[in-house]
């Protein structure tokens, strides 16, 4: 028997369950799930990690969801992603050009509700498509908390 359980079919959805992935759960000492809505109300994100702890982009000060794990260091250790759902409508790239003079695409991503621009990634949608990075605007977000096993599916 593999390691390693194989992928699910439900309604067309593909899931696959990780040995490796954290699990969570409404049991002592486990993460919490927080939720972050657009300041018009409507649900955007969810993740395990604080916006608050997240490390800050010196450009523009946006809060950085590393949406893959990195590569392992010279001293072996690897900075692992983040566990996240952002639920938004996506606009069309940009092309922004910085005080340095440098270019960046952006691919943003707003409030369904009211269209407020809540992010950006630098490849094109779908969100998480492949980018190493997700970008939240500062002040874009308010948060709430999610209830236990908010991101898990019940695969027996």
């Amino acid at each position: 028997m593999s390691r390693h359980a194989a992928p699910r079919y439900a309604d067309g959805v593909t899931t696959h369950k990780s040995h490796q992935a954290p699990h969570f759960s409404s049991r002592r000492g486990t993460q919490d799930l927080l939720v972050y809505y657009c300041l018009c109300g409507e649900f955007v994100l969810v993740c395990n990690t604080a916006l608050e702890d997240l490390p800050l982009r010196p450009l523009d000060h946006s809060h950085i969801l590393r949406a893959l794990d990195s590569a392992k260091a010279d001293d072996g250790v690897r900075q692992h992603a983040d566990i996240y759902k952002i639920s938004a409508s996506q606009g069309k790239g940009q092309m922004l050009q910085r005080p340095d003079g440098s270019l960046e695409r952006q691919y943003d991503f707003r409030c369904t509700r009211c269209n407020l621009p809540i992010g950006y990634e630098h490849t094109p949608p779908p969100l998480k498509s492949g980018g190493t990075f997700t970008f939240i605007l500062p002040g874009a977000l308010t948060q709430g908390v999610a209830p236990p096993n908010a991101l898990l599916e019940t695969m027996r």
